[in-house]
C-alpha cells in the first residue's frame, strides 16, 4: 500500500485511517528493528568464530606440547599430567566454542 494520506486542518479522516498509518510505521519500525539485530548477530558471529579460532589455535599448541613431552620420556615424567590435564581443558574450550558457534549460525 503506497498511499499517501494527507491531512489538513479542514478534512475528517476517520479514526481507521489513522490506526492504518500507525499500523503501517509500526510494521516499519520492526523492520528497522530486525535488521539492526541482524547487524548485532553478525557481529556475535563474528565474534564466536574469532573465538573459535583462538581456542582451536590453543589447543592445537597444548596438543603439540604434550606430543614433544612425550618424545622426551621419560625425562619429564614429572610433567606429564599436568600438560595432559591442560591440554584436555584446551580441547574442551574448543569444543564448546564450537557448539556456540553451532547455535548462533543455527
Amino acid at each position: 500500500m503506497n498511499r499517501v494520506f494527507e491531512r489538513g486542518p479542514e478534512v475528517d479522516v476517520p479514526h481507521w485511517i489513522e490506526r492504518l498509518e500507525t499500523e503501517e510505521f509500526e510494521r516499519f519500525l520492526a523492520g528497522c528493528r530486525t535488521t539492526q539485530a541482524e547487524e548485532t548477530d553478525m557481529e556475535d558471529v563474528e565474534t564466536l568464530k574469532a573465538q573459535v579460532k583462538k581456542a582451536n589455535a590453543r589447543a592445537m599448541e597444548m596438543k603439540m606440547a604434550l606430543h614433544d613431552l612425550s618424545e622426551e620420556l621419560p625425562a619429564g615424567l614429572d610433567n606429564v599430567l599436568d600438560v595432559a590435564r591442560q591440554t584436555q581443558e584446551a580441547f574442551q574450550n574448543l569444543d564448546a566454542a564450537r557448539k556456540k558457534l553451532a547455535a548462533a549460525t543455527a
